[in-house]
């Protein structure tokens, strides 16, 4: 389960219990896929958008819920570059966005929006979950249940899935795309 950390778990209301922490993140997680459920479908994606859903997430436990990095961590990309890099990646995945044509240009999409926000990793913490966040609202705005690239607990699936965002880092997303594409389902 792991070992409370104050550098990384310090909360605003002051839980030690790493169970109890990560209790409170889940329901963060589940307030910010509501959020995104009621979003209309013309919902520009922008800058404010995502840091809305990592404060939704994270606002209740966190002072950094909404903020860029301010740390610099051996992951990601220098933090002063983060808003720059944030922006331009917000742009790009709007214009994706609106021009899906076909199921493989949204996968093209899901794949990109995802690995380029954990490769940014903008924030202190959530990074991987604000991903599965914006992979999911991006997949529901074409139709499409959210997309679960691996259960938490048991199985291989989260080590197909850091190994696929690991060769995507060497530009090479077949696997994710291919993770994306086994989970794609049509919302009913």
């Amino acid at each position: 389960m792991g070992v409370f950390d104050p550098d990384r778990h310090e909360n605003i209301p002051g839980l030690t219990d790493l169970n109890e922490i990560y209790a409170q993140e889940a329901l963060g997680i589940i307030r910010a896929e509501e959020f995104i459920i009621d979003l209309e479908t013309d919902v520009v994606f922008d800058v404010s958008l995502i840091l809305k859903i990592h404060r939704i997430a994270f606002h209740h436990l966190y002072d950094w819920a909404g903020k860029w990095q301010n740390q610099g961590t051996n992951i990601g990309i220098e933090k002063e570059k983060i808003p720059y890099s944030i922006a331009e990646y917000a742009e790009q995945v709007e214009y994706f966005k609106n021009h899906i044509q076909s199921n493989e240009e949204l996968i093209n999409c899901l794949s990109y929006a995802h690995h380029r926000f954990t490769f940014i990793h903008p924030f202190n913490n959530g990074n991987g979950r604000t991903a599965r966040l914006i992979t999911d609202l991006l997949s529901m705005l074409n139709g499409y249940q959210p997309i679960n690239l691996y259960v938490k607990e048991g199985g291989t699936d989260r080590e197909k899935y850091k190994a696929a965002l690991k060769a995507a880092d060497k530009y090479d997303d077949t696997n994710l795309k291919e993770l994306i594409r086994n989970q794609l389902r049509q919302l009913t």
